[in-house]
């Protein structure tokens, strides 16, 4: 018998496992949110309508329930039932629409979907016996649904297990050469098997008799001998679920329900079946919304069917999050783990993130976490990483072993892998071939199940993983185990003998999905804000607390929900639906008002007078910019009057420095405008410092760097263009290399004119029209300063549209640098390879920089995320407006601000970059004082805040221009003692405290965390 006829055979045998009985259960239905969930379970429901065949129901986003009840006829009794969902169901990328969650008799019982059609009703019915249903069904896509339905169906386990004992060594078959004897023993003992199988109607003992024949012949396949050296796959049940992207966050909330509820059910029935979850933002979710349902899933984790893995407190973004709110995911993470299931987790488990940032394995470290996996790298455009199993080196040096998951069907053809199968052993034998170390390591991990609501494992992947562990000759050895326990194995392999396995240096730049650094502007600049915002906070709470005051934990805590939920990785990137951002402007909104509550009542102190805070490491001197209508003096000097690109005014004065960490009043009062002018027409703005000169299309002309006399533009910068921005696959996600093959410059100025001419600050407004749209820029240039300015303002009206700055500069530069979480990224700025010229658009943070040795120019930014750097131009991203997910995304107005600065040393870019980042306020109340000071720049302050356990001040720095550093900390207050400690705050080592200071020492990037108790 050939392999196509035992396909039909097992096929027409595959509609014997669910058979009908013709008893349907009647069912009413209405639409209601999730919030309304009490009142719809409650009952009765005399208001809902009855389900007919033409019931319209399905809307995008939205929420329906079905209630029936159904008795146990006499006919069935003592039989296996499920509930047979009926409904359109739809499949994209392995989610499902519509996803159900099921009640009987009022308890969860299971998710329904695409791919979880039965709900076990009862393993042995009784005839007679009443059982409520009622369905919660979620529907996402813009599509209708028509009817939907529950019908009785009798489930047969033995025709059900005769079907696996021969699919899945058939789906081995299938894969191994038609020259290999294996493929020929399997064949033939399967045709064998269903020979013995009678398939004719009308007699149910008939049909079971040979079942149990087929099945005794079928086993027959698991004694065949096979290669004694066997590579060995462990796997384990998972689902990746999205907590946004084409839903919202209140959808996930649902989701994690139904797919918890189905892989309790799938517990019950399987013992041996092992399952992981990682996230604990959704399994607090889980806990808030579904009480019973988590305590089952933590009974489940003590009896070790469940694992909870993974470490972060959500799969956030690794490009775009900055350095402390990556510290926060963590520990977030840990330290949920340990309080709610009594586990230390040990993985990052970040599989779907869009690139690694170079400072993630000295953040492992520092946490105690063990091995970084993934397997998003496999979607690399250009080229094949050339190791998945590996030391990854970071940009300190700290190397962490790394595994990048190999699963993919073996009819594939490409590089890519999931890490969402729908397990077969094609899998199995995928994973295999596609593995690149098979002389070195012959033991895989592989994660199963469908993500994103397509409801994770099946009861099929659970019988397939049943027959090859027992062993099928061609496949490799499956053992159904833990993530953890794989992983404990490898680093422990890994540790003892190092040198057996390779390296990789730096970042984990993804050749894919380069336009995630820029869509979605807005929320872009809200994480860039409240990061900083979360900065100056705790920084304020701490400097309180050192008084005596109590520390707002609980107003932090909650503020910092909200930065790190709008960091996961589709959320930051841009690449979700327009109702997740109408959510995030919300929670953002919400965010800005109570940090500004909590702001003013940690400054609080009656009749103090205007305060100036300064979060940073290092006294900052500047403009001081307060909103009035009038000139003022600012310790008594006369301000000017200074102008923003969105029409908005403000007077200023420069001041003189405000203490590290600290707080110094300031006065403020009516008086005169200040005098004086600075050297600026409309064409030209000039100090000690810059000349920069403006062309007749308002583009930077020339920039002089007037100490050295050299002219650090080798064309006209700023120059505004636009790119055609369609690229070939994900809309939001990507921009393609081609696309800069058509360019159209925005050139056609409408307005320039000197607004501001001193003396503290002169300034020019330039105005252009492209198409539909308008750019406003006011580019100022301080009296003392040596950074040119240009604060922006777009109403950006053009879709599929990639906005860039460029920037021609007269400088040899083979490189790029650009900051990173904890550091600095050097990227070659030419095609040589490759690797080269796959990366021709990159992440940075707040600054950017090409230079030669002993000059530079440094391009800062505050809130933008994307560059590119070809030869010695380099390009600033602006703004894109892709389509889908979200049409509509980045129409509309922004604002932001980006300046230029000569400098002769890397050191002094990152302070700058900073301040630029945090301008100088005043606000009223909070006097004068100081929590810390350090006696270099070169030693960032990344956060001063509270000990966890309430016992300490915590302050997080980092050596930030990537060479050895020694630096004298001294604190503002009584210290009783003094340690550094590990990323989680446990002291790892005494520091000594003489004459009131602290010597440390600084490797290259490196990351210290300073615990200082209170004396």
């Amino acid at each position: 018998m050939d392999l196509a006829k035992l396909d039909h055979l097992l096929t027409v045998l595959r509609a014997r496992i669910f058979a009908e009985t013709g008893v349907s259960v009647p069912l009413v239905w209405a639409e209601a949110p999730p919030e309304r969930r009490v009142e719809m379970l409650s009952g009765p429901h005399p208001g809902w309508a009855a389900v007919t065949p033409d019931t319209i129901w399905g809307r995008p986003q939205s929420y329906f329930w079905f209630a029936g009840r159904v008795t146990v006829p006499e006919a069935l009794a003592g039989r296996r039932l499920c509930l047979g969902i009926e409904a359109q169901f739809g499949r994209v990328m392995g989610r499902s629409d519509p996803q159900c969650l099921v009640r009987i008799d009022g308890r969860i019982v299971q998710g329904a979907d695409f791919n979880h059609r039965e709900v076990l009703l009862t393993p042995s019915a009784e005839p007679g016996r009443d059982h409520a249903v009622m369905i919660e069904a979620g529907t996402i896509e813009d599509r209708r649904q028509i009817g939907f339905g529950c019908a009785l169906v009798e489930h047969d386990l033995e025709a059900e297990a005769l079907w696996f004992d021969l699919a899945t060594p058939l789906d081995v078959a299938r894969h191994l050469p038609e020259n290999d004897h294996r493929r020929d023993v399997i064949l033939s003992i399967a045709a064998e098997a269903l020979n013995a199988l009678d398939l004719r109607q009308g007699d149910p003992a008939r049909f079971a008799a040979s079942v149990a024949r087929a099945r005794g012949i079928a086993a027959r396949i698991h004694a065949v001998a096979d290669t004694e050296a066997r590579p060995e796959i462990t796997v384990t049940g998972h689902t990746h679920i999205d907590v946004a992207w084409l839903w919202r966050v209140r959808e996930t909330r649902q989701k994690m329900a139904r797919s918890m509820a189905t892989a309790l059910a799938l517990m019950e029935e399987y013992p041996d079946y092992r399952f992981m979850y990682n996230q604990g933002y959704l399994l607090d979710a889980l806990a808030q919304d579904y009480p019973d349902l988590f305590d089952r899933l933590k009974a489940r984790h003590a009896a070790g069917q469940v694992e909870i893995e993974g470490a972060l407190w959500l799969e956030p973004d690794a490009n775009m999050t900055g350095g402390e709110s990556l510290v926060r995911h963590i520990t977030r993470g840990i330290r949920y783990h340990r309080e709610t299931f009594g586990v230390r987790p040990r993985i990052v488990w970040l599989p779907d993130t869009f690139g690694y940032s170079p400072a993630l394995p000295q953040l492992l470290a520092r946490a105690g976490l063990e091995v970084f996996v993934t397997h998003k790298m496999s979607w690399n455009d250009t080229n094949r990483m050339p190791h998945e199993i590996f030391w990854w080196e970071g940009h300190d040096g700290t190397r962490v072993p790394t595994c990048f998951l190999t699963t993919q069907p073996m009819e594939s053809n490409s590089i890519g892998t999931t890490y969402c199968p729908d397990l077969t052993a094609s899998h199995v034998m995928g994973a295999w071939r596609r593995y690149g170390q098979k002389g070195g390591h012959d033991a895989l991990f592989l994660v199963y199940g469908h993500g994103d609501g397509g409801g994770g494992p099946t009861r099929g992947m659970l019988e397939h993983i049943r027959r090859m562990e027992r062993g099928i000759p061609g496949c490799p050895r499956v053992v159904h185990g833990t993530m953890g326990g794989y992983f404990e194995a490898l680093v422990a392999r890994m540790r003892a003998a190092p040198e057996a396995f390779p390296s990789w240096v730096g970042e984990l730049y993804l050749e894919f999905h380069r336009g995630t650094f820029t869509s979605v502007a807005e929320v872009k600049r809200n994480n860039r804000r409240a990061e900083a915002t979360m900065r100056e906070l705790e920084a304020l709470a701490t400097l309180a607390w050192v008084s005596g005051a109590d520390y707002p934990a609980a107003e932090l805590e909650a503020l910092w929900d909200i930065v790190l939920l709008n960091q996961f990785h589709d959320i930051l990137p841009g690449s979700s639906i327009a109702e997740v951002y109408a959510d995030s402007r919300t929670e953002f909104a919400a965010f800005f008002a109570a940090a500004d509550r909590l702001r003013d009542s940690l400054l609080a102190a009656p009749g103090a007078g205007p305060t100036v805070a300064n979060p940073l490491g290092q006294p900052r001197a500047g403009l001081l910019a307060v909103a009035s209508d009038t000139p003022v003096t600012i310790d008594g000097t006369p301000s000017q009057r200074i102008h923003r690109a969105d029409g908005t005014t403000r007077e200023a004065a420069p001041i003189a420095p405000v203490p590290p960490l600290g707080l110094r009043p300031v006065t403020i009062a009516p008086g005169p405008a200040a005098e004086g002018r600075l050297d600026a027409s409309p064409t030209h703005l000039e100090n000690a410092a810059l000349r920069a000169t403006f062309d007749a299309q308002g583009r930077l002309e020339s920039l002089t760097d007037k100490p050295s006399g050299r002219q650090l533009l080798a064309g006209p910068g700023n120059r505004l263009q636009a790119f055609r921005d369609l690229p070939a696959q994900f809309d939001a996600w990507d921009i393609d290399r081609d696309d800069r093959e058509q360019l159209w410059e925005i050139d056609r100025l409408t307005a320039a004119a000197l607004i501001e001419t001193g003396p503290h600050r002169a300034a020019i407004r330039f105005e252009w029209a492209y198409e539909r749209s308008r750019i406003t820029q006011v580019v100022s240039l301080e009296a003392d300063g040596n950074i040119l300015e240009f604060d922006t303002f777009i109403d950006w009206r053009e879709q599929n549209t990639l906005v860039k700055s460029a920037f021609p500069t007269a400088l040899r530069a083979t490189q790029s640098l650009a900051e990173t979480q904890f550091g600095h990224v050097a990227r070659p700025t030419h095609a040589n390879t490759s690797w080269d010229r796959a990366r021709f658009e990159c992440p940075m943070h707040r600054w950017v920089a090409l230079g030669e040795p002993g000059l530079g120019l440094a391009f800062l930014n505050d809130c933008k995320y994307g560059y590119d750097a070809e030869g010695s131009t380099l390009r600033l991203t602006l703004l894109r407006a892709p389509t889908w997910p979200w049409d509509g995304a980045d129409i509309g107005e922004h604002r932001f601000r980006y300046g230029l600065m000569p400098f002769r040393e890397i050191a002094e870019i990152p302070p700058a970059a900073e301040a630029f980042n945090a301008p100088l306020e005043a606000r009223e109340g909070g006097g004068s004082a100081s929590l810390a000071r350090l006696d270099t720049a070169s030693i960032a302050v990344e956060a001063a805040k509270r000990a966890e356990d309430g016992k300490a001040v915590i302050l997080r720095l980092w050596e930030r221009e990537g060479r050895r550093q020694e630096a004298r900390l001294t604190p503002g207050f009584a210290v009783a003692k003094a340690s550094e400690a590990d990323l989680l705050e446990a002291p790892d080592a005494p520091l000594a405290i003489e004459e009131g200071a602290i010597a440390l020492a600084f490797a290259p990037f490196e990351i210290k965390t300073i615990r200082l108790e209170l004396a």
